[in-house]
C-alpha cells in the first residue's frame, strides 16, 4: 500500500526552552485535497541491463501529443511526478541507439507506476551522412527541386551512391554513408550544372556541402535538328552543309552553317525566338 499525506506537513511556531520548562504547542493540521495524480518512473537500460545514462525520455498524452520529457540520471533513472491520472504512451532516445516503440503506461491516483525501458544500438550508429543547400548566384535564394547525384570515389573508381531532389528550401539530404570520399553534382533545366569539391566523412560525420547554381544565359533558346537523306534511296547523307537562315520582314540571311554527321544528322542550338529557315546541299570539288 502506497503511503500518502491525508493533512498537509504543518510546523509548530518556534519553541525556547530555557531550562526545566514544560512546553506546549497546539496547532491544526490542514486536511490535504484530494488528488488525481500520480508518478511514472523506470531505468533505461541495454539489452544486457546496462543502465544507459543521459537518454531523453518523452511522454505522451493517450491521443500522441507530446506532454512532457526528462532524462535518464547517470544510473538510467528517470522519474515524471505529479502527472494527472490517465493512460500515457512513453518512449526515450539516446544518439547511436534505436528508438524503441512507445510503451503503454496508466497513471493512477497517488501511486507510483514503473516502466522500464530497453533501447537497441543502432547498427548503423557509425555511418555518416552529406547534407546541404543549393542556392541561385544572382540573389542566393535556395532553389527547390534540383536534382543532386552523389559520387564516391575508391582509388581510380566513381561510383554514382544516389539521387534526390532539393526541397521548398532547397535542401538535400544523404545518410547511411560509408567511410570514405564524396563529392556531389547538381543540375535543372535552366541553370547550368555544377559541381563540389570532394569531402571526406568517417565515423559518424555530418558534413555540409552547400552549393551554387549559375543561370543558363541560353536557357530561353531553342534548337533545330533533322536528318538530311538522299531522295531517291533514303539513305542518309554524310558530310552535307547545312545552312540556317534566319528571316526577317521577309529578307533571309545565313546566321550559321554546318555539316552533317556521318548518320546524316544536324543541330543548331541556342537560338533566339525567331522565325528560321534550314537549306541543305552535298557540294565536291571537280
Amino acid at each position: 500500500m502506497a503511503i500518502t499525506d491525508s493533512y498537509n506537513l504543518q510546523p509548530s511556531p518556534p519553541i525556547t526552552l530555557n531550562g526545566h520548562e514544560e512546553a506546549t504547542s497546539n496547532f491544526q493540521l490542514q486536511a490535504s485535497p484530494p488528488t488525481s495524480e500520480g508518478n511514472i518512473s523506470g531505468t533505461v537500460r541495454h539489452p544486457d541491463g546496462t543502465a544507459i545514462p543521459f537518454a531523453t525520455v518523452k511522454l505522451f498524452d493517450a491521443n500522441g501529443v507530446p506532454f512532457e520529457h526528462t532524462n535518464s540520471n547517470p544510473a538510467g533513472q528517470f522519474i515524471f511526478p505529479r502527472i494527472p491520472v490517465g493512460s500515457y504512451f512513453i518512449t526515450a532516445s539516446e544518439p547511436t541507439f534505436l528508438i524503441p516503440n512507445r510503451l503503454s503506461v496508466t497513471v493512477l491516483a497517488n501511486r507510483t507506476t514503473t516502466v522500464p525501458i530497453t533501447m537497441q544500438v543502432d547498427p548503423n550508429a557509425a555511418r555518416n551522412a552529406i547534407f546541404g543547400i543549393v542556392r541561385t548566384s544572382t540573389n542566393n535564394q535556395p532553389i527547390e527541386d534540383v536534382t543532386v547525384e552523389l559520387f564516391r570515389i575508391t582509388g581510380n573508381t566513381t561510383e554514382m551512391i544516389g539521387i534526390v531532389d532539393t526541397n521548398a528550401q532547397g535542401q538535400y539530404l544523404f545518410t547511411e554513408l560509408e567511410n570514405g570520399n564524396y563529392f556531389i553534382t547538381v543540375s535543372k533545366p535552366g541553370f547550368l550544372s555544377n559541381g563540389s569539391p570532394q569531402v571526406a566523412v568517417a565515423d559518424r560525420d555530418f558534413a555540409p556541402i552547400d552549393i551554387i547554381l549559375v543561370e543558363d544565359p541560353d536557357a530561353n533558346t531553342g534548337t533545330i535538328s533533322g536528318i538530311i537523306t538522299d531522295g531517291s534511296t533514303g539513305s542518309a547523307l554524310p558530310n552535307a552543309t547545312v545552312a540556317l537562315y534566319s528571316i526577317t520582314n521577309g529578307i533571309e540571311s545565313i546566321i550559321d552553317i554546318t555539316k552533317t554527321t556521318t548518320g546524316g544528322l544536324y543541330l543548331f542550338g541556342d537560338l533566339p525566338p525567331g522565325t528560321y529557315r534550314v537549306k541543305a546541299t552535298v557540294q565536291v570539288q571537280v
